[in-house]
């Protein structure tokens, strides 16, 4: 795998998105910044600076706020390779706190979401925060009776809070994938999996069959769409801008993706060939 310097990540130490940083590239240094457009802004702004950003949960969904910033404005920015992080929520509260005092949890709306089952059966409230790891964090900082923060049992160590329970999450086999991104190549690694995707995202005429044409050029080579999404477009309402990730040799992919977008009325080619090193 490339050896990169700095990655920059939304969030706070303890993050999940720390949490891949470190297990993928351990001698990279971390910086996490408020959000995820000052991440995206920070990478168009330095050539060489190069982020990584969740792109999908395996059961909540895609993160739809990054995908729509990696595809609005000046396009500068490739996906350089795609990661998998396991995501083990935990219960975390100031010290002293025991279970049956919590009445809220704060966390980022997607561990929320990931979590559900656990906190909404014990009748408690949840509240949003910009990130898990800043829940923690501001749960230390703070004094609010009643109140638990779900994050990684890591951020509970940094912040000095107590583990109040572990594996919350609905589902233990819950990830999160990861696209490092930048505008410069950062040093192609090979997919220990054999296993490579481009992404692109597209509009199409509006009539019929427009789509089954673009996508019919993938099944007449026999390559795997492992994503077909789609998101309001830009600008024309009640239309459609459609995602799809493909997997292939990368050779391969740049010959059918340049003969796909011919159907197409405008595309964006997010990452070609990049290596996917986990799933």
């Amino acid at each position: 795998m490339s050896r990169l310097n700095t990655i920059l990540y939304q969030g706070e130490p303890g993050s999940f998105s720390e949490a891949a940083i470190l297990s993928h590239w351990p001698q990279a240094r971390a910086v996490g910044l408020p959000s995820f457009g000052e991440v995206v802004d920070a990478l168009q702004e330095d050539s060489g600076a190069v982020g990584l950003l969740p792109i999908e949960n395996a059961y909540r969904g895609p993160v739809y706020e990054v995908l729509d910033l990696l595809t609005s404005g000046q396009h500068l920015l490739d996906i350089r390779a795609e990661v998998v992080q396991p995501v083990e929520l935990a219960l975390l509260a100031q010290k002293g706190t025991e279970l049956t005092d919590v009445r809220l949890v704060r966390s980022h709306p997607q561990a929320l979401m990931q979590s559900r089952g656990f906190w909404q059966a014990r009748g408690w409230q949840g509240e949003p925060a910009l990130d898990t790891a800043g829940s923690a964090r501001e749960l230390a900082e703070s004094n609010r009776p009643g109140v638990a923060a779900i994050a990684s049992r890591r951020a509970g160590s940094l912040y000095g809070l107590e583990v109040l329970a572990e594996g919350i999450h609905d589902h233990p086999d819950n990830r999160t994938r990861f696209w490092l991104v930048s505008q410069m190549p950062v040093g192609f690694s090979a997919s220990p999996l054999g296993l490579y995707k481009t992404s692109v995202v597209f509009d199409v005429p509006n009539v019929p069959g427009s789509l089954v044409r673009v996508l019919t050029h993938f099944s007449q080579w026999g390559l795997n769409l492992n994503k077909v999404e789609s998101r309001p477009r830009p600008g024309v309402p009640f239309a459609f801008r459609f995602w799809i990730d493909v997997a292939g040799r990368p050779e391969q992919l740049e010959s059918v993706v340049g003969q796909a977008v011919a159907e197409m009325e405008w595309h964006r080619v997010l990452g070609a060939g990049y290596p996917v090193y986990d799933q």
